[in-house]
This record gives C-alpha cells, structure tokens and sequence, in this order.
C-alpha cells in the first residue's frame, strides 16, 4: 500500500461521500466491511488495485459502487455467463443499469447493449473474457469505460488454482485503455500468485489490499476415508438433512454417481459440471440459489461467486490440489456469518493422483508445473498435520498464526504428539534396500514383517523391522514421506499405484535425524 492511501483513512476523504450514500440507498447497507472501502477510495483516485478479500467479503461492491459514483459505465470481466446472468438480475432488482454480452443473445440484443453504453444509459457491463474479440476492444478504446473489474483474478496465473488460458488474453486491456483504473479481484491468492496477476495484467504500480483469510464461524475437519466417498458422504449427511451444501468431486463422473446416490437416500441433490449444457447448469443453479434444490455435487466449475448466504457445509469427496483452491472453496459456506462446516475426504493416492494430473498438463504443453506441484504437497502437509487448521491456513497466506480457532479436528483431537521419524526411517530405508518401487500395502506389510512366502525379501534386514508399530500409523507416515517429496506415487502397467524415492536430498536429511516427523499418537 502506498504512503498517500496509509496516511489518509476512509473517513476523512472526501471522495468517499457518494460512495457511502450510494452503499446505503441502493444496497442497503450502513457500513463498508473490512478493505471494501480502501480499494473503493483507490479506484475513485484513479488508482489501479489488487485486493485478495475472503469469500462473502463483499468483493462485487469494489466496482458496482465506483461505477456509480463515476456516472460512466465499468467493465467486468466474469468467468461464468450462469453468474453474470445473476448479477445483472440482481442489480437491475435495485434500479441499476447493468448489462452483459456473450454469445447466447443475438445481434439486436448486443447492439442495444453497445448503444445504451454510448448513450450515457449504463452503470455496468459484465462480459466473459473469451467476449474479448478485437472489435469489442475497439469499442471500449472508443467508449472509455471508468473502470476494468476482473473478477475471480487468480484464474490469469499460472501459478493460480485455477489458471484459465483465455484470462491471460486480458493483460491487453492495459496497454489498450491505460488511463482506465483496473481493479483485480480474487478471494484467495498467495505472494507467488499475486506477483503473477500484476505481470500478467501490467499492474505495476498498483495498490495491493489483502484482507485477512480468516474466517470464525467455520469448523474444519480432514477425514482419512474408508470406503467409497459416496458412503462417507451419505453417512456424513444423515446428520443434518434439510441443510444447504455443496459437495465438490474431482471428475465429472464422480458428480452424477454421487448425487443419483445422495438422490436415492432421500436427499435433494443434483449433479453440476463443465459437461452439461449452459441451461442445464442455469437451471441447476437457479434451483439451488432458490432453495428449492438444497445440495450440489460439483466440480470446481460450481461456486465462483455464487451469491447464497445460508450455505451450512461445503464436503470434499475428493481434496482439492492446493489450499488456494480449498479455501476458496470452502469458504462458500457460512457466508452469513453464522456457523458453518468444512469437511475432507481423503485417501493414500489423492496426493499422487494430484500430481499426475500436473505431469499431463506440462505434457499437453501447458508451462512448467513444479511450482503447482509443491503447492499440492504443501496442502497434503497440512491435511495430514496436527496443528490447528485456522493458524495452518494464516500462516500459508502470510498472516500471523494467531489464536488456536479450537474447534477444527486438531483441536478437539485427544492424543499426544509423537515423533515419527524413526519409522519413516524404516520404510524409506525398506524402499531404498528393495531397489524400485513397491505398493503401499507390500511396504508396510515388509517392515512389519508379513509375507505370503519366504524370499530374498523376507531375508533383508529390513524385514519386520517395524513390528512394535501398528500399520494404521505406518500408512500416515508414507503419505507424510510423499507430501515432503522423499517418495512419489506412479501407477504400474497404467494401473497399479506404486511409490517409489524421488528427493535424495530430503531422504540423506531424513536419515541423519535433520528432517524429522510428527503425529498424533492416536493415528
């Protein structure tokens, strides 16, 4: 933030007048919340700005409000046409003039948009980013919009949970309308991302707000899954049926077969992915905004932006690949303030399958991933931790630890905390002595001395090493080694996951006692 802004509060400025009488008489509210009313006041002095606030955290005021206030039409870009659609309603519903355009209406309905944009008759103008034709941008070079407002802004970084090829295409917008303040919006983003967005958008000299990632009225749980994810769920669910959710899957596939399941035990629940048509995914998310469907089993392609405050438990069938991309995710429930849950599967594979799919990105030639891929073993990290997940997540996003929240599973946890390290020093010395990869249970089952036969195996000194170790803890510990890297997961004939060592470094550090482990005792 800049020594002008740090120096001169919200309160005393007097541009900020309009912005809090249009707050009050055309969105109803007293108060602006946390940094909405810095970033408002840096985009009304013409600044460009970057603000990462929470989800809930009222980030569609920071340009509806401006636009208003300026009397000249803002742009923003929205990666979903189902919430454009949303939005427009609901300011319309208030009296202000908002359009979009995408590819669903017609020449007359477009041109009718473009003429009322012209004409002084339009506050705000909500397009896609692949809407970002040459002959769109000469109109806006033509028309001088008051502001460009990209939303859900992590989606142009590579580095992003979200990256979107087509956002990249915005970084023109600069260098075509550079006296036209741009304002970039996203829930979530850390120091790598956010540096990411500013090249990406040529952002130099923006002004950078960063609201605090925490939120009080959630309760977070990570849950090692027995058996399919569709039980886990059902029985999750039995407990609070009636309630509004959403349950986020990794593939498409698993969001049909898990809604048919939540559907034939009596829940209201439907399926919403890429996959389906855009008035399929419409309807289903007009259901679900009206209540009248209470639970969607979503892909990440559900969520952004949504505008439903009584959301009471956001599951993870499948964990999503980095936290960026969980707390954005689940910080869709409890946007009302009052209390609310997150819950997440997971299983030994989740983080190698992660991986895996970051390896086949970089093949189909997307950019380097690495940096993708540590972030999915930092979020597997703090899953299998036991620390307290509200100070893990302050921490990754550069705040303060602070207070323990004591009510995540970590805090409610009963068990003391264990030192590990000497049989992650088992395995991985099993691992390097049988010289390649092996499966999970043929490892464990190695160190603690089981086999269906006598071979040279059973004759390492390896073999039952471990015995005085029960195979649940030995199993946290081998997924502890993968998500520090020591070990990686790939599937044998395309099939079998096998693990085998990856970072000699880290197991030389591992050996000599320099990178040790934790857990509780009760795993």
């Amino acid at each position: 933030m800049t020594a002008d802004l740090l120096t001169r509060t919200p309160e005393h400025s007097p541009a900020l007048a309009d912005a809090e009488a249009i707050l009050r008489s055309v969105f109803g509210y007293e108060d602006f919340r946390g940094e909405q009313a810095h970033v408002i006041e840096a985009i009304l002095s013409g600044r460009d700005v970057l603000a990462v606030l929470p989800t809930g955290g009222g980030k569609s005021l920071c340009y509806q409000i401006p636009a208003l206030v300026k009397k000249r039409f803002a742009v923003v870009i929205s990666p979903l046409i189902a919430l454009m659609s949303d939005q427009v309603q609901a300011l319309k519903a208030r009296g202000v003039r908002a359009e979009r355009l995408d590819s669903s209406q017609g020449l007359e309905a477009r041109q009718a948009v473009w003429d009322a944009a012209k004409n002084g008759e339009l506050d705000l103008l909500y397009l896609a980013p692949e809407a970002l034709a040459p002959f769109v941008l000469d109109r806006l070079v033509k028309l001088q919009p008051s502001l460009i407002a990209i939303d859900e802004a992590h989606c142009i970084s590579a580095w992003g949970h979200d990256f979107r090829p087509e956002y990249r295409a915005l970084g023109q917008l600069k260098t075509l309308l550079p006296d036209v303040p741009t304002l970039a919006l996203t829930a979530t983003a850390d120091a790598v991302t956010r540096q990411d967005i500013r090249a990406a958008l040529h952002l130099d000299n923006a002004v950078e707000f960063v609201a605090s990632s925490d939120r009080p009225n959630l309760s977070l749980r990570f849950v090692r899954r027995k058996g399919s994810a569709a039980k886990a769920v059902v029985e999750l669910l039995a407990r609070q049926k009636g309630a509004s959710g959403i349950v986020y899957c990794g593939s498409r596939d698993g969001t049909e077969k898990l809604a048919a399941a939540l559907t034939k035990e009596g829940f209201s629940a439907a399926a919403y992915h890429a996959g389906l048509s855009a008035s399929v995914r419409e309807e289903r998310l007009k259901a679900f905004l009206s209540g009248k469907t209470r639970i969607v089993v979503a892909t990440i392609a559900f969520g952004m932006g949504i505008n439903k405050a009584d959301v009471r438990f956001v599951i993870h069938a499948d964990p999503p690949s980095s936290l960026e991309a969980y707390w954005q995710e689940v910080g869709r429930a409890g946007r009302d303030g009052k209390p609310a849950s997150g819950v997440c599967f997971y299983n030994a594979g989740d983080l190698g399958w992660a991986i895996r799919r970051l390896t086949l990105r970089e093949q189909e030639g997307a950019p380097d991933q690495s940096v993708q891929k540590q972030k999915a073993r930092d979020f597997f990290q703090m899953v299998l931790g036991h620390d307290c997940r509200t100070q893990g997540v302050r921490g990754y996003f550069g705040e303060a630890a602070g207070e323990t929240c004591g009510k995540c599973d970590n805090c409610l946890a009963r068990g003391k905390i264990a030192d590990v390290t000497e049989p992650a020093q088992m395995l991985m010395s099993a691992l390097y002595r049988l010289n390649g990869p092996r499966g999970r249970k043929k490892l464990i089952d190695h160190v603690l001395g089981k086999a269906e036969g006598q071979d040279y195996t059973t004759r390492m000194k390896t073999f039952g090493v471990a015995k005085g170790y029960e195979a649940g803890l030995l199993t946290h510990v081998l997924d502890l080694c993968e998500a520090h890297g020591i070990i990686q997961e790939e599937l044998y004939q395309e099939r079998m996951p096998i693990v085998g060592l990856s970072d000699g470094d880290r197991l030389k550090a591992l050996f000599r006692g320099d990178l040790r482990f934790t857990a509780l005792s009760s795993r």
